[in-house]
């Protein structure tokens, strides 16, 4: 008799232990999921980010050659003959740290080369990265842009490929991307205003996250964007990790780092833009 009581405690023990275990790892899963969607919403803010830079500087030259040397960051502009349409833009932070306009601590160089005007259809952009750094975040890759034919209620658009982009943090921890988007200029192409320009943006970005799990990011409303913040305002992803489904919000269109994702019909708030990956490789 004793020795089935004895049993039975055991069992029931063991029951104890499998549950809690299983409670625990239910738990890590569900941190990590959210961690990496802080992280997808994070990396493509500098992305659009990075090319806002990019165009900004390009429309901003109106001369044959033209450097701003006086602040930073620096930036040469070549322009070709008259006989060619290729031209090449440097932006160059220096290899020192120097704050952009949005206060984000960057060096390096970006890269671009155009082949014809870039507010008009029929244009193609190329942007790589050189040893080029945001808040100690490496950046390196492809972007290759191409404007397309403006559309029936006179609006320009940009077909955009990421290409084998990484970004490695201080501790060695990397997140690729691949694939392609749409950007839409829906405010601002009649204006000369850089500040009141808004653009909606659609496609789908993949690749491997900081804890090497394999995720794909969908658009499934258009993310809107504008160059005086620094933060996609509203929009939606469906985003996959491995086999987890979730859909994640940027929220109501307020300047700022909030959104919401939902899983398993639950909503739950969250921050991004730390410009970091959480955990320790």
């Amino acid at each position: 008799m004793r020795a089935g009581k004895g049993l039975c405690y055991l069992v029931v023990a063991i029951f104890l232990m499998v549950a809690c275990d299983t409670s625990k790892h239910e738990q890590v899963i569900q941190t990590t999921n959210t961690v990496n969607m802080e992280e997808n919403a994070m990396i493509n803010c500098i992305l659009e980010n990075t090319l806002n830079e990019v165009e900004y500087n390009i429309l901003s030259f109106n001369t044959t050659t033209k450097n701003k040397q006086d602040s930073f960051p620096k930036v040469k502009v070549n322009y070709a003959n008259s006989q060619n349409t290729n031209q090449s833009v440097i932006i160059d932070y220096g290899s020192n740290y120097q704050l952009d306009y949005l206060g984000h601590e960057k060096k390096g160089k970006i890269n671009t080369s155009l082949n014809g005007e870039y507010n008009s259809a029929n244009c193609n952009l190329a942007i790589h990265f050189e040893e080029f750094y945001i808040n100690n975040l490496k950046i390196s890759g492809y972007i290759d842009v191409e404007t397309l034919p403006i559309t029936e209620n006179n609006k320009l658009s940009f077909s955009i490929i990421y290409r084998d982009i990484e970004f490695e943090s201080e501790s060695g921890q990397t997140y690729t991307v691949n694939g392609s988007k749409t950007k839409e200029w829906v405010e601002g192409f009649e204006t000369d205003n850089p500040w009141d320009d808004q653009f909606f943006i659609s496609g789908t970005i993949y690749g491997v996250n900081s804890e090497k799990r394999e995720y794909n990011a969908e658009i499934l409303t258009p993310l809107l964007i504008s160059r005086a913040c620094e933060f996609i305002t509203q929009g939606e992803i469906n985003f996959t990790v491995d086999n987890e489904q979730s859909i994640y919000n940027y929220g109501d269109g307020k300047c700022d780092n909030k959104g919401f994702f939902i899983k398993n019909e639950e909503s739950t708030n969250f921050e991004f833009g730390r410009y970091d990956f959480r955990y320790s490789k």
